[in-house]
């Protein structure tokens, strides 16, 4: 394979397990109806996102024990280019409890413990490969931290990529993304909740939203998207850059677990193919929407983005 033109990177991966039921209900015995297991955790899906719109994407990240060996296995059947950094404990499970009624509830476990050798071997290889394998590649950060790990090592990771030429996109949240921020990302996705927690307010309408997302861009992003879920997304090209807002067609979602990250891996397509403005935001937005119709968390159909693209609306808004 050549230089990957799309770095995924990983500090929490996990495999994301998926029960169907006729309804759960909380406190009961709840028999589930099909259960299925694939390889999850933000990066992940943006990897496939981005893998199903042709570009040369590799996925990096921490794996352990036997659930690390499903994962790695489930990214080489789809054909994506694996680097790992191995640890001591197991990778996680998340349960995805979905109801006929298309109700979603998640459960997340919070990641087992990364020693000070596995976070400071994944700092070193990011910077080493930047500089001969993976030279040029934009670096994409998504995820949570596993607990225990201090919420400013993405801050080191932006640092070292940087340092080696790469642009940054990060999407995280809470300290995590907050901290983030002093790095100077190239690009950050919050939803809505998320954005709110940064700036510390309720965004009650989409002039609020806007002034948000400007704010993030003077605390340090140098570009900015708000994910609204179904009312649509909303970014800034940059400090003195446009403002675009773009929504999908109503459609009836399968799950819409990953759309997020389908869309980030839309934005990152658009970046390395020098896409911008109102093209970058419509194929973002496709891709988010054609999450909603692919069989597990994205893997996307290239079918789909096509159809919906020209269904997107599109709305410079400043």
């Amino acid at each position: 394979m050549s230089a990957p033109e799309i770095l995924c990177l990983s500090a929490n991966p996990a495999i994301d397990c998926r029960l169907r039921f006729p309804a759960f209900t909380v406190g009961q015995i709840n028999r589930a109806t099909s259960v299925e297991a694939f390889a999850g955790g933000k990066a992940a899906h943006v990897a496939m996102a981005a893998h199903a719109l042709g570009a040369r994407t590799v996925w990096f990240g921490f794996l352990g024990g036997a659930t690390g060996e499903e994962f790695a296995s489930d990214l080489r059947e789809l054909e994506i280019a694996l680097a790992r950094i191995s640890t001591r404990k197991p990778t996680r499970t998340n349960l995805e409890l979905l109801e006929d009624s298309g109700k979603i509830t998640e459960i997340l476990e919070p990641g087992e413990r990364l020693n000070r050798g596995e976070m400071r071997e994944m700092i070193q290889t990011l910077a080493r490969s930047l500089r001969r394998k993976w030279r040029h590649a934009l670096v994409l950060i998504s995820g949570s931290l596993p607990a225990g790990v201090p919420r400013s090592f993405y801050g080191s990771l932006i640092r070292t990529a940087k340092s080696a030429g790469s642009r940054v996109f990060v999407d995280t949240s809470g300290d995590a993304l907050r901290l983030s921020l002093a790095s100077r990302p190239a690009f950050i996705k919050p939803n809505l909740e998320e954005a709110e927690t940064l700036v510390g307010r309720r965004l009650k309408d989409q002039a609020a939203v806007l002034d948000a997302a400007k704010e993030l861009i003077n605390r340090g992003a140098e570009s900015a998207a708000v994910s609204l879920g179904a009312e649509g997304l909303l970014w800034i090209e940059g400090k003195n850059g446009s403002a675009w807002f773009a929504r999908s067609p109503r459609l009836k979602p399968i799950s819409t677990v990953g759309c997020g990250d389908a869309t980030v891996a839309g934005f990152a397509f658009a970046a390395v193919k020098r896409a911008e403005g109102e093209a970058a935001i419509r194929l973002a937005t496709a891709c988010g929407a054609a999450n909603c119709l692919a069989k597990s968390p994205g893997r996307i159909s290239p079918n789909d983005v096509k159809s919906l693209m020209p269904r997107i609306e599109v709305r410079r808004i400043g």
